[in-house]
């Protein structure tokens, strides 16, 4: 499974006007979850993992992400800033690009493995440079879809 396997695009944001981060912790817990309840414990598990450390990948993209779904359902987004923002990062380059990943709550090595790979897809700057341009969902998926062709470490 791969990130694209689960990306829909109801579930990407273009030119989002970033506030702070639990504005855009709360953005994407309504886009990924289904209900209130829902929502809630997916803002919360993003905000607790966030504690743990910065989710930010550095040049420009934070991948966070959380354990809160029942078993086997796995969701993400994706946001693309109207400007650079100040995400804390680790590299002190303003972040433009989020995907946000909720997991299960009993994670398995699967998981492991689609994080791992959506952090390397998403480290990829040719990558990072086109989903900066793209201006429509449509050419943020294909963006991605080409990073995947280009990265040869894909199983």
């Amino acid at each position: 499974m791969k990130i694209i396997d689960i990306l829909e695009e109801d579930k990407m944001v273009l030119n989002h006007h970033f506030i702070s981060k639990k504005r855009l912790f709360e953005t994407m817990a309504q886009l990924l979850s289904e209900d209130n309840s829902e929502a809630l414990n997916i803002y919360h598990s993003f905000v607790d993992r966030e504690k743990l450390g910065n989710t930010s990948l550095g040049n420009g993209v934070a991948v966070p992400h959380g354990k809160c779904l029942p078993e086997n359902d796995i969701r993400a987004c994706v946001i693309k800033m109207s400007q650079p923002a100040d995400y804390e990062t680790i590299d002190d380059v303003k972040v433009s690009v989020v995907i946000g990943i909720a997991f299960p709550e009993l994670i398995n090595k699967y998981h492991h493995a689609l994080m791992k790979d959506t952090a390397y897809l998403f480290r990829q700057h040719r990558l990072f440079k086109n989903l900066i341009l793209a201006e429509t969902k449509e050419q943020l998926t294909e963006e991605i879809l080409k990073g995947f062709q280009l990265c040869n470490n894909w199983s």
